[in-house]
């Protein structure tokens, strides 16, 4: 039995991609809006990364559920706030464990990210 998915690791994972997911495209679109030299544009990468740090995280075999209600309900959020929701999942995370050797890395990414969009405004 796989410890990491009894005890929704993999779920709680699966969810902060999702957000990442969301925030990216959130500022991304904010982006092209912007000016080129927009700081949008490093804040837009930075969460891309994140999100890719965390769905490199998962087992190869986990699928992302999909879930309509859900995804609306990410459109509805800033990306300030799907970051910090993101940060708040990072915390009961076993960070000890050999599989997620690299989430600490996810976690200082996210406090990052997190500090750079209230710098921005959102």
């Amino acid at each position: 039995m796989d410890t990491l998915n009894a005890d929704g690791t993999w779920d709680r994972l699966g969810s902060i991609a999702q957000l990442l997911h969301q925030a990216a495209t959130q500022v991304w679109t904010d982006a092209d809006a912007a000016a080129a030299d927009s700081p949008l544009h490093d804040l837009g990468l930075g969460v891309y990364l994140a999100h890719s740090r965390a769905s490199a995280l998962l087992p190869d075999d986990y699928e992302l559920p999909e879930d309509v209600d859900l995804l609306v309900d990410l459109e509805e959020r800033t990306p300030l706030q799907l970051l910090t929701e993101a940060e708040e999942l990072t915390r009961p995370l076993p960070l000890h464990q050999p599989d997620l050797v690299h989430g600490s890395q996810l976690v200082v990414d996210l406090c990052d990210l997190i500090r750079e969009a209230r710098g921005l405004g959102y």
